[in-house]
C-alpha cells in the first residue's frame, strides 16, 4: 500500500478530484466504509381534518392568487421551483394539464389537474393574460415568485390553521401521491404524474404517458379532501 501510495502523491500539483481518488484509494485500502447512510424519515402528513383546516385559512384569507397556487401544489403535487416556473401558456384547462418545462433531471413533462378545478384556473389564467403577465404568478413588479417566498406562504396560513405540524409546499407532493396510491393508482403511473425517473425504472415506464392514467387520476381526485 505504501508504494501504491507513494507513486499515487508523486504529481506534483494535486488538483480536487485527483486528491479524491487518493483518498479514495486509501478509505479502500484500509477498509473504510464511511458513515452508515442516515435512516429516511417518512414525511408527516396531514390528517383530513388538518386539510381542511389549512384550506380554510387560505380560502378566509380571500387572495385569489394564493387560493389557485396553494391548490395546484395540492392537486398537481409538482415541485415549489416549478410552480414558481409556470407560465401562462403552461396551462391547458380544456385537457386539464400543465406543461412542466425542464423539470428536476432536465425534462419536460404533463401533470394533470382535476376537472373540477378547470374553471377556476381558467378564470384566473384569463386575468392574467388581461395583465400582460408572462408567469402564472407574477409579483407586483411583474416578477415570478420565488421559492423561499412560497414557502413563507404554506407556513403562514399552516401557523393561522393552528397546525403543529411542520407544513412545506414538498408535504403536499407527498400528500397527493399517497393519496392516489391509496386509490389504486399503481407506483409506474405514479411515476408519470409526480416526473421520478431513474436508470432502473426507465424501462417500466418509457411506454407510459399522461393518457394511461388520466382516468385514474380524475377519478381519484373526486375523494380528495380539497375541492
Amino acid at each position: 500500500m505504501a508504494r501504491r501510495l507513494a507513486r499515487l502523491l508523486k504529481k506534483e500539483r494535486l488538483d480536487y478530484h485527483y486528491a479524491k481518488k487518493v483518498f479514495a484509494h486509501i478509505r479502500q485500502e484500509l477498509g473504510f466504509r464511511g458513515r452508515p447512510p442516515a435512516p429516511k424519515r417518512l414525511p408527516e402528513l396531514l390528517t383530513e381534518v388538518e386539510m381542511g383546516r389549512f384550506y380554510e385559512a387560505v380560502w378566509d384569507a380571500a387572495d385569489r392568487t394564493h387560493t389557485v397556487m396553494i391548490k395546484l401544489l395540492l392537486f398537481t403535487g409538482i415541485r415549489n421551483a416549478e410552480l414558481a416556473a409556470l407560465t401562462l401558456g403552461d396551462v391547458d384547462p380544456k385537457d386539464c394539464t400543465l406543461r412542466i418545462r425542464q423539470g428536476k433531471g432536465a425534462k419536460d413533462r404533463l401533470v394533470p389537474f382535476p376537472h373540477s378545478f378547470r374553471g377556476e384556473l381558467g378564470q384566473y389564467v384569463s386575468g392574467q393574460r388581461e395583465q400582460k403577465a408572462t408567469y402564472l404568478f407574477e409579483t407586483n413588479r411583474m416578477n415570478k415568485f420565488t421559492t423561499r417566498w412560497i414557502r413563507a406562504l404554506v407556513k403562514r396560513y399552516a401557523e393561522t390553521a393552528g397546525i403543529k405540524k411542520r407544513i412545506y409546499p414538498h408535504l403536499f407532493r407527498h400528500q397527493l401521491l399517497t393519496h392516489l396510491a391509496k386509490k389504486g393508482v399503481v407506483d409506474a403511473k405514479l411515476q408519470v404524474v409526480s416526473g421520478h425517473a431513474s436508470r432502473k425504472s426507465l424501462e417500466t415506464y418509457q411506454d407510459l404517458s399522461l393518457a394511461d392514467i388520466a382516468q385514474e387520476y380524475q377519478e381519484a381526485m373526486k375523494e380528495f379532501p380539497i375541492r
